[in-house]
């Protein structure tokens, strides 16, 4: 290996380390903060790098701001390669129903859907960033899902976008409304494991 390669390969860790304190930092401040009460300058300071390497990772705010949401769904296996055509589809929809609903109730994505509700109408940009890197991922990913199961002859769909969105707003429920309305602090698992359950076989009596 040459001395530039091995430069190369070392480096790589400490870079992705440091992409990892910007988007901790970054993560952290739009919730204490909002989008539009951070700054970039804010950002590299609490990720104790430098603005230079900020921009070196990312291009400009809004698109740190769009890594983070995305980032999130990764975080919970929301991602094209943890979802297995091989296994059953009722197993692989509990199972996404079951992530989708942890990373929905879990405090981050809370606190970010009331900010961004209340600036709607200010900041409709920074509403459009974020659906397209969290709801509309999400729909998007259980489309091309449903679509491929389809094509395999285990679903029956004209419209695999439209059940995509009909399950995933099903498995929004009542929990969900409670906790974004602050009506409800904790979340009974056992409870929304049961509710997904039942979304997905109601799913399915309409798509098998």
């Amino acid at each position: 290996m040459s001395t530039a390669n091995a430069t190369a390969t070392r480096g790589r860790p400490k870079s992705t380390a440091k992409k990892a304190q910007i988007f901790e930092a970054a993560v952290n401040l739009f919730l204490e903060k909002g989008f539009d009460g951070t700054s970039m300058d804010e950002i590299a300071e609490r990720a104790e790098v430098s603005k230079q390497t900020v921009y070196s990772h990312f291009r400009s705010k809004e698109d740190l701001f769009s890594y983070c949401i995305a980032e999130k769904c990764v975080s919970y296996e929301l991602s094209p390669e943890f979802l297995d055509l091989e296994r059953p589809v009722d197993q692989m929809l509990r199972v996404v129903g079951r992530k989708f609903t942890d990373l929905l109730h879990s405090d981050d994505a809370i606190h970010m859907k009331r900010l961004l509700c209340a600036s709607a109408e200010q900041s409709p940009v920074l509403s459009e960033l974020y659906y397209e890197a969290g709801p509309k991922h999400m729909i998007d990913l259980l489309t091309d899902y449903l679509r491929r199961q389809a094509e395999r002859g285990r679903l029956k769909l004209d419209d695999p976008r439209t059940a995509a969105c009909q399950l995933l707003h099903m498995f929004l429920g009542e929990t969900h409304l409670l906790r974004l309305l602050n009506l409800r602090q904790t979340v009974d698992q056992e409870a929304v494991n049961d509710y997904v359950d039942a979304c997905v076989d109601m799913f399915l009596r309409a798509y098998r």
